[in-house]
């Protein structure tokens, strides 16, 4: 009997000893005791100001990452959490301007148009546009015929109609992605790209649609 206990004092000594050995070994295992205390999960969170300068990133991000197949995995399609400052990291990637309103959200003009980067209960990443132009409420059958035209062939972008309390008719559109497990810097530029030229091409139908009387005019 003392030679079994003897036994299951050294099989156990060897587990915890080799759960030791793994959780050393692991990717990342640094981190957990990371002086700003940030652990695994800071390390993965993006870091970088909202402003015209890049974003900044973690080394292990800049480097690529290692699968457990051994494969490497490019810093630009690794998978994090999506905030604003890698929306804003994205739009400087791209070369835009950009500003950043009340709220928070990241927002600017695209051929005059208003285009705005939130993500909304940090589920779902969205690009909304607003036409430059107003249409009267005497339009606004024509308008939601437009809308809805739109919205039953095509995909994307969202098109749809605000009225507000003066009469105006405004025409947005809206790109939604859900983004609850994240996503990578890749596809963070192009659902932005998608969103910005899907929006474009709804106020470009609506400017051919309502021509502008001051453009159209002829100067002689």
């Amino acid at each position: 009997m003392a030679r079994r206990w003897e036994w299951l004092r050294r099989r156990d000594g060897d587990a915890s000893r080799d759960a030791r050995v793994r959780r050393s070994d692991r990717p990342g295992a640094d981190d957990d005791a990371s002086p700003d205390g940030a652990g695994r999960e800071g390390a993965r969170a993006p870091v970088g100001p909202a402003s015209d300068a890049p974003a900044a990133s973690t080394p292990d991000v800049e480097a690529g990452a290692v699968t457990d197949t051994g494969e490497t995995v490019p810093a630009d399609e690794i998978v994090l959490p999506v905030t604003r400052d890698r929306i804003a990291a994205s739009l400087h990637r791209r070369g835009y301007r950009y500003l950043v309103d009340e709220r928070g959200d990241l927002c600017g003009l695209w051929a005059y148009r208003f285009f705005s980067f939130a993500v909304v209960r940090d589920q779902v990443l969205q690009v909304r546009g607003r036409w430059s132009r107003q249409g009267s409420i005497e339009r606004l059958w024509e308008i939601l015929a437009f809308t809805d035209g739109w919205n039953r062939e095509r995909r994307h972008p969202k098109c749809y109609v605000r009225v507000h309390d003066d009469g105006r008719v405004h025409v947005l559109t809206e790109v939604s992605l859900p983004v609850r497990t994240g996503l990578s810097d890749t596809q963070i530029d192009h659902h932005l790209a998608v969103g910005l030229a899907g929006g474009g091409l709804v106020f470009d139908a609506l400017d051919e649609l309502y021509p502008d009387p001051a453009l159209s005019q002829d100067p002689s």
